[in-house]
Parts: C-alpha cells; structure tokens; sequence
C-alpha cells in the first residue's frame, strides 16, 4: 500500500469524525461533506503533485510572479450520489476544472459484489488532465473500479487520485489489484468490511446520510 496515504491533519480529521457521527444531521453532513472536498484539494494543492503554471500580474508597484495551480489541466470525477458535495466543493477551489458525473451503485450478484454505472456525462472532458475521483466511502472498491473502466480511455492512472473519507483494506487491496499506481488520500483506514460490505467504524451509507433517504 505504498500509494495510501492517511490525512492526518487535524482540521481534516475533526471533519472527518463529524461525518462518522451518528448525531450529524442530514443538513449538517453535507456541510461537513464539502468542507471536507475543500480541505482536501487545499492538502492535494500542498503535495507538489497537481499541475502548477507560473502567473504573472500587475501589482500598483510594478509586477510580481508566483506558481500557482493550473486547475484548467485538472478534471474532478463525482461518483453519484455520496461524492457530489466534495465533488462541488472541490470545485470551488479549482474553478477552471471540469465535473464529470459517474452514477455507481453496488449490488451482490451471485455472492460478489458489483456496480451498475447507467448514467455518465462529461467522460470525454478528462482527456489527458490529471483526475481526482471523490467518494467518502472506499468500501470494496468496486464503484471506483467501474468508474476506471468506463473512462479509461480518456485517463491515464498515473495521473489520477482517489479522495475518501474513509477506507477499507480490501477496497484498496483491489484497486491495486488493477491499478498499482493510482494515488489514493484517505482521512481514515484501513479498516475490515463487515459482512454487509460496509466499513468496520466506519461512517455508513454516505449517500443516505447526505440525502435524508434510505
């Protein structure tokens, strides 16, 4: 697991234990849910891996230069329903990049669990930019897996990392299973799957919790 990495920041993880609350209302979690994509692209943005320009302007005094995030390189990957407040909020801090919209849900189909993917849109906008992928809960893995397969042709996994709240061993045993390289930033984790699938301590049925559904 040389590619996982725990955010350890403590504003991040007090976020981060709100969302795992089971007092978080619905319209609270998903405040929390786009604070969290906000902090997160801030913590990508200090890692040196997102593409960078140098920018020029015209202070009253004369010029000044700095290096700045070339967010028109870089495309964001909502996996409806539960990543699409960290989806948006990450966003705000990379105005220039593209929203592609993956609809993942998972089923048990003959003792294995899969995804459905019925519904994408803006897949060919990722072409050649580096993509994150947003989804709290990285559970077994298989809806980010589908989403991989079905936008593979306009990605490439080495310029791609997944942003979650929580994850589970297996989900990234099998994502690197396929994908050794991809980059995946976790606030928790490693944790064992229940035997519904979901995460041990972990924050439930995302989507749910966000939309008030069940």
């Amino acid at each position: 697991m040389n590619n996982f990495t725990i955010v350890d920041n403590p504003i991040i993880q007090e976020i981060g234990l709100r969302l795992h609350d089971v007092n978080t209302k619905p319209y609270r979690y998903r405040e929390y849910c786009k604070l969290l994509g906000h902090y997160m692209a801030l913590d990508l943005a200090r890692r040196d891996i997102l593409p960078t320009i140098k920018k020029s302007i015209t202070t009253p005094l004369g010029t000044l230069e700095g290096k700045v995030i070339d967010d028109s390189n870089i495309a964001i990957i909502n996996i409806l329903r539960a990543g699409t407040n960290m989806a948006m909020a990450m966003g705000d801090i990379f105005p220039n990049s593209p929203i592609a919209f993956v609809s993942a849900w998972r089923r048990e189909k003959d003792g294995k669990m899969i995804a459905d993917t019925d519904y994408t849109r803006g897949i060919k906008d990722l072409n050649d930019k580096f993509v994150i992928i947003t989804d709290p809960a990285l559970a077994t893995g298989v809806s980010i897996l589908a989403c991989i397969e079905i936008c593979k042709e306009y990605l490439n996994p080495d310029k791609l990392v997944v942003c979650c709240l929580h994850a589970a061993k297996e989900g990234i045993e099998n994502i690197y299973k396929e994908y050794k390289n991809i980059h995946i930033y976790s606030v928790f984790g490693p944790n064992p799957l229940n035997e519904k699938a979901y995460i041990v301590n972990g924050p439930g049925d995302c989507g749910d919790r966000c939309f008030n559904t069940t």
